[in-house]
């Protein structure tokens, strides 16, 4: 079970604002749950010295990299060629994806660009999900998903198993005070509590200012313990602080 991972988008669409990107956000609910650590999320243009670069270094600073974009049929679908260089080995046609492909084509509309789809790291594993008869990769610690979102999240569906284990929980707690206020006594229930992530959210500041303070840890007794630390503050705070008109 991989614990701790990093996501790398690939595309020029979402570094131009074209497109919203869903991929990681999804990913990261997704890995929440199962208990693995989402350490970082990079996004980098279609750029094979950028993907290259990018990907050496996070797959060997974590235990997995998931790559979400750029293994379609044209010319600027460069993930599987840049991610084949990455760790130095041909990318080569993958005869079983061929023959899934022409299966569910036929061999007449069978085209450059579905053969295109068909290419893989050497020594890649074929990734396969319901939604598309393309495959994604898995080279070592590296798996290499679609850009599209109803894909990616199939084909990440299909390999979420493969990360965590105890997943982690989460509490939250809605405050009606400004940060400032509080932030020294939510310092301490952090230190007090090293094993629980402690985050303070604000959704309005200055008059009216309310948010929510979050927390979050595989461990439940600790957990609870902390929720009920925080309360205790807040409450103190509440009654200690004064508005100003």
């Amino acid at each position: 079970m991989y614990q701790n991972c990093a996501i790398l988008v690939i595309g020029n669409e979402i570094l131009s604002g074209r497109t919203r990107e869903l991929n990681a956000w999804y990913c990261a609910k997704k890995l929440f749950d199962r208990g693995c650590r989402l350490a970082e999320i990079a996004v980098v243009a279609d750029d094979s010295t950028q993907i290259i670069g990018t990907l050496n270094r996070l797959r060997k600073q974590y235990n997995a990299v998931i790559c979400s974009g750029g293994i379609g049929p044209t010319h600027d679908d460069i993930t599987m060629q840049a991610i084949a260089d990455a760790f130095g080995v041909p990318l080569l046609e993958h005869a079983d994806s061929v023959q899934r492909m022409q299966h569910y084509f036929t061999v007449e509309k069978f085209n450059d660009g579905r053969r295109r789809m068909c290419r893989l790291p050497q020594g890649a594993h074929a990734l396969l999900c319901e939604k598309t008869i393309a495959p994604g990769a898995c080279v070592e610690n590296v798996f290499v998903l679609a850009g599209v979102p109803e894909i990616f999240q199939s084909q990440f569906d299909s390999i979420c198993e493969r990360f965590g284990g105890q997943a982690f929980l989460r509490r939250e707690v809605k405050v009606s005070l400004p940060e400032s206020s509080f932030a020294h006594g939510l310092a301490q229930v952090q230190r007090s509590f090293p094993d629980v992530e402690v985050g303070s959210y604000p959704v309005l500041c200055g008059k009216g200012a309310h948010g929510r303070i979050c927390l979050s840890s595989q461990d439940e007794q600790q957990l609870e313990q902390a929720e009920q630390a925080v309360k205790r503050m807040l409450q103190q705070q509440s009654q200690s602080f004064v508005r100003v008109p």
